[in-house]
């Protein structure tokens, strides 16, 4: 029981005072959220995430973060897929893989990110190459992390030295 706590508290994006003060905005009472509901679960990981929750409200399908456009939408719904692997722990590399970033000093939401670029890899993959998922490319994905995750960071922060900066986009 221990141990699905620990995956369950890991699992989730720590709450800051602003989404702590935007549950009470919204009339939920933190300590009746269920994180093991999906639904209750979904609700926490948005409120961790008060910026693409405001985004999501204004209909903005892109914004801009650290330089790079990205999708509010997709990056909850990716923390919702961690979340559930993490908590589920299936795969069980995606647990033991947050419990060895988060235990060398990472911070537990970039932990969070970075298991995420591993369950990016395997979107892209099903929906661009049309391939179904590879449980072993993935485990590789995890096993590769901080080091793939620091090395495209260090690309990221390289390309947009060249990028001119883009305008958040208005749903058509």
């Amino acid at each position: 029981m221990a141990l699905r706590a620990e995956r369950v508290g890991l699992a989730l994006p720590p709450l800051d005072n602003r989404a702590r003060e935007r549950a009470v905005e919204q009339d939920w009472e933190l300590g009746l959220l269920d994180p093991e509901d999906p639904d209750q679960r979904a609700i926490l990981i948005r409120l961790a995430h008060p910026e693409f929750d405001d985004a999501i409200e204004a209909g903005l399908e892109e914004v801009e973060v650290g330089g790079e456009l990205m999708s509010p939408r997709l990056h909850l719904a990716i923390h919702e897929v961690v979340a559930t692997q993490v908590v589920d722990d299936d795969p069980p590399e995606a647990f033991a893989t947050l419990q060895r970033l988060v235990g060398s000093g990472r911070d537990q939401h970039e932990a969070l990110h970075m298991l995420g670029s591993a369950v990016a890899a395997q979107l892209r993959a099903a929906t661009h190459e049309r391939r179904p998922y590879d449980r072993a490319e993935h485990v590789q994905a995890l096993a590769a992390l901080p080091g793939s995750w620091d090395d495209q960071a260090a690309d990221l922060r390289r390309a947009s030295g060249r990028r001119r900066p883009r305008r958040q986009r208005r749903p058509r």
